[in-house]
């Protein structure tokens, strides 16, 4: 009959729990370190589940409690020229000098974020806060998504690693143990078999 080469189904059949009498103590105590292993990391979904939802639904709420509205503004200069060099890293969008009408009929100016070359006169878009202060626009809600999914993702990979180094650690130990127990069984088997010379 052949034998299974597939290295998965090679290392489930050493760490799986059976009655061979072959199997060493240490062997049963390391097939129980993998299973607390992975039990580990799954059990570390459901919290990482929770968790990164968690951090999206209150990204969500502070987006909406920012109260950002857009107005439309008239650029009174043209934008600055932006610097080329692949050597820098460009700083952020370039400012102007707009202004625009509040929803209180008050004219305001103040310097917004421009694309790149827009020329005075040109209408842009300015977001502003609840106060009428210019603002950042609002994030994108995938991006919020991305951003809970990634906190996710660092419990579960923490936890992770945390079995990985446990695993690691225990096997060490474990691997100690077997060379102190084979040391003990050579020592017994010579002591058994080792005849004195006869004179």
């Amino acid at each position: 009959m052949k034998s299974s080469t597939n290295p998965l189904m090679l290392r489930t059949r050493l760490y799986r729990p059976d009655g061979n009498p072959l199997r060493r103590r240490h062997d049963r105590r390391e097939s129980a370190v993998v299973l607390a292993a992975f039990l580990l990391v799954l059990v570390s979904v459901w919290p990482a589940v929770l968790t990164g939802r968690l951090a999206y639904e209150s990204a969500l709420r502070d987006e909406s409690a920012a109260a950002r509205h857009q107005v439309t503004a008239t650029l009174l200069e043209d934008a600055p020229a932006a610097r080329v060099s692949f050597t820098e890293v460009p700083a952020g969008r370039p400012t102007a000098t707009a202004r625009w009408t509040t929803s209180t009929g008050r004219e305001q100016v103040a310097d917004v974020p421009v694309p790149a070359l827009a020329r005075a006169g040109s209408s842009v878009v300015v977001w502003l806060d609840s106060s009428g202060t210019p603002a950042s626009p609002p994030t994108d809600p995938a991006v919020l998504l991305m951003r809970g999914v990634a906190v996710g993702t660092l419990i579960v990979l923490g936890a992770g690693l945390l079995a990985l180094g446990s695993f690691v650690s225990a096997r060490r130990w474990l691997d100690r143990a077997r060379y102190r127990d084979w040391d003990l069984a050579w020592q017994r088997a010579d002591a058994k078999w080792r005849h004195p010379r006869q004179t």
